[in-house]
Formats: structure tokens, sequence, C-alpha cells
């Protein structure tokens, strides 16, 4: 599940998602907003707003993440790194290669760093914990393999022609 918060690979941070945790949070569909409508007296139901395009709420996300460490001191390192970097004022651009787009999440929360419970196994250091986002939906980018009907289309050099789209996705 290879992820990038603002292009620095999770990896490199010591930070890991929980199996079925991530992409179960990231393509959670979002709820629409309340349309306007009116509850005429005199008639069956509600009338609705059938012209106005629908918008949608923001999504929060309630991710399950473990903390990889070598030891305290590195432990302590990489949760001000990751902290770093997601706690920017204008949010961070998160990527996901698996699913091939960006999301542009603010952060919100993290109940359970507050009481770590670190598990030392075969010399490592693991720490379990949820990270809250919230996505408002900013534009990101979406990359795709150009490919015909049966097969992705290459260079010369046997290399994936890789394009990149810039646009807002819910």
């Amino acid at each position: 599940m290879p992820v990038n918060f603002n292009d620095t690979p999770s990896q490199d941070l010591g930070l890991f998602f929980k199996k079925g945790g991530l992409y179960g949070e990231l393509l959670k569909l979002p709820k629409p907003k309340e349309r306007y409508s009116y509850d005429w007296k005199d008639e069956h139901g509600k009338e609705y707003d059938t012209f106005s395009p629908t918008v949608y709420e923001s999504l929060q996300y309630n991710i399950p993440c473990y903390l990889v460490a070598n030891d305290v001191d590195d432990l302590q390192a990489k949760r001000t790194a990751i902290l770093e970097l997601i706690s920017a004022p204008a949010g961070f651009d998160f990527y996901s290669n698996t699913l091939g787009r960006g999301f542009k999440l603010r952060y919100i929360d993290s109940p359970s760093f507050r009481t770590m419970n670190p598990i030392w196994s075969k010399g490592k250091l693991y720490c379990e914990f949820t990270l809250v986002f919230e996505n408002n939906f900013d534009p990101t980018i979406t990359q795709f393999a150009l490919a015909d009907e049966y097969n992705f289309i290459v260079t010369e050099n046997d290399e994936q022609i890789i394009v990149e789209d810039y646009k807002q996705h819910f």
C-alpha cells in the first residue's frame, strides 16, 4: 500500500496502515448536503430543488495505523516528523499509488496517540493509533497509464506512459 504524505513515502516515516483500514476509509462515499425543500401543508410529501447541483459534506476518515521504530528516540523522532507533515495550516497532500489519485486532507485528531501502548517485538517498537483526517474535496492529482483495449501503451524503452489530471474527486 504505497502512500505518500507531501511526496514523503509513509514507510520512510515508519508509518504503516492496518489491513483493510486505509482503503476502507478512503473509498467511502460522501453524504450529500441537505437539498432545499418545502413541505407544503396542503400537498403530499415534500417539494425538492431538482435543479441545483448536488454538493457534499466533508468526509472524515478514521485510519488505523501503526508506527515502527528502532527504539524510543526513533519513535519520538518519527512521531514528531509525522505531526509536522500533517499539521500544516493548509492541510497536506496524501497520494495513494494503488488508487492512482491524491487527497487533500486536514489533520483533525489522533485520540489513541494520547494513550500510546508500545509493543516490543523482534528488536522493534510498534505502536498502534488512529489518525483522523478531513477531506473537503479540494482538487488533487490523478494518474493513470495510457492503454488501448488490449495492453498498456509503452514508449520505445518499454516504459508506461503516465498521464496526470488535476480535478476535484468525490
